[in-house]
């Protein structure tokens, strides 16, 4: 009887001890399933707030719980359509989500964008702070400046094309800008082939401008009429310059040294495969063997051989002109770089290498811009180690600059490097 006890004993307690780890198994190998939508609607918000704005309207088609939570407003204060180019009729249809709450909207396409989406934009937007427009083409006539909204503090045109169809029109499409947007302070209007030097003066009367992006503008070019007016009665705010890629030279660089506040100036050589964009036809290809102008009453008429059936004053002109942008591609030199940075009539301040300055011939130089923090002149090969001498001792708060692709010997960015170590300097050594 005892040994059946024991026996009875010890098997209830190898039962248990085969029956405790698969309890244990069972339990530690319990599964819980999480679903999207048992999540509670403060964090699915703060989950959608992290989605592109394609993805919350896919997901607004999803479910009613979904579609409820993807029209909150809170989700749709910042819009960005550029991940893909959108029609005219795709652009209507996402029109919806754009609220009264929208700061920021930002879209591209490569079709022409048409006068009702603008009238939807002023309807549901009365607040909108940034608005960026990419590769679009824009009718004068039908879409003016004006159609804009007015509240804009960043207005982006990047790569847009504007077509004016009617020969009657002959204003600048950014005429009255200024006074449409009193409050803008950017300007992005980077590769816009029918920007052209006129447009400075347009430019210039924005009183809040702060930054202004031409790069890549190819319609710009050396033209210091416009330049120096606009640099002389307006640009009392600006204070970023991106004129990268452009065919401006020294006259217009050194006109925006009469700027006070630049901090900021780009610049950069372009490419040989990049041509300057004529906003009037070229000539017609004609025969023209030599061109004497006459220069006093001495001349000898016999040694100007001109086509004269062929050719005349004016299309002569215009032919030397286009040749002439063709062939002189790098305009900036030494002279640019030692207008910048550097005061005059201070006696507070001493001008240090003042022979190295070259400053323009009947010009008043109350003060220039002493705020420059960061330069980038690239590509440029007339631009030499006068402009690191004049930089080293006349930019006294420059933080970054950028002399790649230049003139500049490895042994003047050595020594700029040693006496200038707070500044970055990007060179080709």
């Amino acid at each position: 009887m005892k040994r059946s006890a024991t026996s009875s004993h010890s098997s209830d307690d190898e039962s248990k001890k085969d029956l405790e780890p698969i309890a244990k198994k069972s339990k530690n190998n319990f599964r819980y399933e999480y679903h999207f939508l048992d999540l509670p609607d403060d964090v699915l918000l703060h989950v959608c707030n992290l989605l592109s704005a394609f993805d919350k309207i896919a997901l607004h088609l999803t479910c009613t719980r979904l579609s409820n939570l993807c029209c909150d407003r809170f989700l749709w204060k910042k819009i960005d359509f550029r991940g893909k180019n959108l029609t005219v009729r795709t652009l209507k249809l996402y029109s919806k989500f754009i609220l009264p709450i929208t700061k920021f909207l930002a879209i591209r396409g490569n079709t022409e964008i048409d006068a009702e989406f603008f009238d939807l934009l002023r309807q549901q937007s009365r607040d909108l702070k940034e608005f960026i427009v990419e590769d679009y083409i824009i009718s004068q006539q039908d879409i003016p400046i004006t159609s804009f909204p007015k509240t804009l503090k960043l207005l982006s045109l990047k790569g847009c094309d504007v077509i004016n169809r009617s020969p009657l029109l002959t204003t600048k499409y950014l005429s009255r800008i200024d006074s449409h947007m009193l409050n803008l302070s950017t300007l992005i209007l980077s590769n816009c082939k029918w920007l052209n030097s006129h447009s400075f003066m347009i430019i210039s009367k924005i009183q809040q401008l702060k930054e202004v992006r031409l790069n890549s503008c190819h319609g710009l070019k050396e033209d210091i009429a416009y330049t120096s007016i606009a640099c002389r009665c307006g640009m009392k705010n600006l204070e970023i310059l991106d004129l990268r890629d452009t065919f401006v030279g020294d006259s217009v660089i050194t006109s925006f040294s009469l700027c006070p506040t630049l901090t900021e100036i780009y610049m950069e050589n372009p490419s040989p495969e990049s041509e300057p964009y004529h906003h009037e036809p070229p000539p017609e290809h004609r025969e023209i063997f030599l061109i004497q102008l006459p220069r006093g009453p001495n001349i000898n008429q016999n040694n100007v051989a001109v086509n004269v059936g062929r050719v005349n004053d004016i299309d002569a002109n215009r032919l030397m002109g286009y040749i002439r942008n063709n062939v002189d591609r790098s305009l900036i030199t030494d002279r640019s770089v030692c207008s910048l940075g550097i005061q005059g009539r201070n006696p507070n301040i001493a001008i240090n290498h003042l022979e190295e300055v070259q400053l323009a011939v009947g010009r008043s130089r109350e003060t220039t811009n002493p705020n420059l923090q960061k330069l980038v002149v690239r590509n440029y090969p007339d631009v030499t180690n006068n402009s690191l001498t004049h930089l080293l001792h006349n930019a006294p708060k420059l933080v970054y600059l950028d002399v790649t692709g230049t003139s500049v010997t490895k042994q003047a960015v050595d020594n700029f490097r040693l006496q200038r170590p707070e500044v970055t300097l990007l060179s080709s050594f």
